[in-house]
């Protein structure tokens, strides 16, 4: 019995944990960099879950709890290269090593990369836009039975739009709205993990916003959220693509936290708290970018600093 047990939380780790957390909504950029200019980072945080939503057949999304709370440290690779004055070209390899978890084994691994390329639209009002494509490694960069990897090719389109709340408010918004677009690709079957077949997940709905309160010219206040939700996922089976019943995805995170941007440090750390969701871990955390570590020193000699999130 306590075997079965182990195998259904795995089950469940492995069909939730994969959908979690999105490395490309975390780091949202507001400015271009100057043209030639080159910026790196490497964002840290732990984030934690002791319990999943999954969705039956009759649409209901239920609470199942893990058998062993999972632990995992994340970390982001990030890498920008300002191509003109107002387009920027920036690379996101985000990695993870499980510390706790249901499983035979621990993971750890490097997930799937992302490549963008933002830029104005306009610059009053401040309307930012991005165009981004994610490479499936499908775990082959991973290790054990956790994975953060998705089998499927995504395209990804936002605008960002920064503005005051109100004239003298003090207040700015930063809200940003996306469009996810998946290519099919071989993966589980939701209804049975242990068979699968050719599936296509529908277009993806992205939502995210803060308020911004700046204390004073250096530390500012942010709070908010986003919102992510998208239909049943397609399987071909015998030749004809149909449904999985129960198989919507979506989350509400709740983020909160602060800016501090001086001439020796840009840091920003976040709490992250997810309220509700489907097919999704109950998972809260906290992620810490602008640590000073710059993985794109590697390769050149010194780099920009201009350019915030």
């Amino acid at each position: 019995m306590s075997g079965c047990r182990i195998l259904i939380s795995v089950i469940l780790l492995a069909c939730g944990i994969a959908l979690s957390y999105d490395p490309l909504y975390y780091d949202n950029l507001t400015e271009a960099l100057l043209s030639m200019q080159a910026e790196g980072d490497v964002a840290l945080g732990y984030f934690g879950a002791s319990k999943s939503w999954r969705t039956d057949s009759l649409g209901n999304s239920e609470e199942h709890e893990y058998s062993t709370s999972l632990g995992v440290l994340r970390f982001q690779f990030l890498g920008r290269y300002g191509l003109t004055n107002s387009h920027t070209l920036s690379v996101i390899i985000p990695g993870f090593i499980q510390l706790q978890g249901p499983g035979k084994s621990n993971g750890i691994g490097i997930a799937d990369p992302w490549i963008t390329l933002d830029g104005w639209l306009t610059r009053e009002p401040r309307i930012f836009a991005r165009g981004a494509i994610r490479i499936p490694l499908k775990g082959a960069l991973e290790s054990g039975d956790y994975s953060e990897s998705d089998r499927h090719f995504a395209f990804d389109g936002a605008m960002t739009v920064v503005s005051p709340i109100s004239s003298g408010s003090g207040i700015n918004i930063e809200a940003t709205a996306g469009l996810r677009y998946y290519l099919s690709a071989w993966d589980r079957l939701h209804a049975d993990r242990r068979d699968s077949a050719e599936t296509k997940p529908p277009v993806e709905l992205r939502l995210a916003g803060f308020f911004v309160l700046p204390v004073n010219p250096e530390l500012s206040l942010r709070l908010g959220g986003e919102i992510v939700t998208r239909g049943e996922t397609e399987a071909r089976i015998n030749g004809s693509w149909s449904d999985q019943i129960g198989s919507e995805f979506s989350y509400q995170d709740l983020r909160a936290g602060f800016s501090l941007n001086n001439e020796s440090l840009n840091l920003t750390a976040e709490v992250f708290y997810r309220l509700g969701g489907e097919n999704t871990t109950k998972e809260w955390g906290l992620m810490i970018s602008g640590t000073g570590l710059d993985f794109t020193k590697l390769f050149k000699g010194s780099t920009g600093s201009s350019g915030t999130r």
